[in-house]
Order: C-alpha cells, then structure tokens, then sequence
C-alpha cells in the first residue's frame, strides 16, 4: 500500500524536471478573471459578478518571495448591472515554493477597484487590501499556468460592500 501512495504521489508532482524559483527572475502573465462581490446599500442591496481580462507582471526577489502587480478591466455579466464595467488594479507581495511541478503561494497587497454604479448612476473607486493563495504549473523555466483565488477587502466605506471575491486563471511567460 505505500509503495501505491508513493506512486501517486510521483504521478501528482509530475516527472517532467522541477523549475525552481531564482532571484531577479521576470514574469509576463495575461489571464481571465471572474470577480463576484455584494453590495450591501440598502434599498439597492445587490450581488454583482463580473468578467474581466487581466495582465501582470511579477519579479523574483530572491528564491521564495515576489512583487507583483496587475492591471484588469472587464464588465458586469449579472442581470441588474449588465455591462456595467470594472477596472482593478493591485500590488502584492508573493511567497512561493518554488520546488516542484506545481508551485503553490500565498500572496498579500492592496489596491484600487473602480466599478460603474448600474443601480443609482455613480461609479465608486474603493482601495482595497487582499488575501490569496494559488497554483502555477511550471513544467519548464520558459512558461507557466495558474490557478488563484483573492479575497479582497474594501478599505475606503467597507459597509457599502463585501468581497470582492476573484478568482484567476493566467498564462505566464518568463523572461530569464
């Protein structure tokens, strides 16, 4: 039985050879996002969801941590504010382990998300901080794909709503 456990846990991590993190390595990424959030004004208390494109750009501080920043701008897809647009834009701090096939990490930051008022006409642009954690296929030095989930917390009025919620997944191509 533990020689199957072992098995799997090979199959897992993957066989091709492990990518490991270095310092001053650069990565482009692009990606889609689904950003959900509830705004909890009342009468207008509402649920919102919204697609949205986003580019980034990462940099290896040493082996374990990264700077990161984003920019991302899509719309509103929900029945109440279709089409409504919505721009984010976060800096962040990363700490990966990067050792394997799969590189898991955790991240912090703040930033800005700016969102068209569907419901009573006025756009709103609220600073945020956020908490995420996230995956990267990284079967070579040269590419990766990720998998993220943010947890993001107004800063400026939080009682008008709660989240957003994001969740990501990008194509990275790395430059050293």
């Amino acid at each position: 039985m533990w020689l199957a456990r072992i098995t799997l846990v090979i199959l897992l991590l993957g066989s091709s050879p492990a990518a490991r993190a270095e310092a001053d390595e650069s990565a482009l990424w692009a990606g889609l996002q689904s950003v959900g959030w509830t705004r909890a004004e009342t009468p207008s208390a509402s649920s919102s969801m919204a697609m949205a494109g986003v580019l980034g750009v990462r940099y290896g501080v040493d082996d374990f941590w990264e700077l990161a920043a984003q920019l991302g701008g899509g719309a509103n897809v929900s029945e109440s504010a279709r089409g409504a647009g919505l721009g984010i834009a976060i800096l962040e701090a990363r700490y990966t382990i990067d050792a394997l096939t799969w590189v898991p990490w955790v991240c912090a930051g703040v930033g800005a998300i700016g969102r068209d008022g569907a419901n009573d006409g006025a756009a709103r642009l609220d600073m945020i901080a956020h908490f995420g954690v996230g995956t990267e296929y990284r079967p070579e030095r040269d590419w990766g794909l990720s998998f993220s989930a943010r947890v993001h917390s107004p800063l400026t009025d939080p009682e008008r709503s709660s989240g957003p919620v994001e969740l990501t997944v990008a194509y990275a191509w790395y430059l050293d």
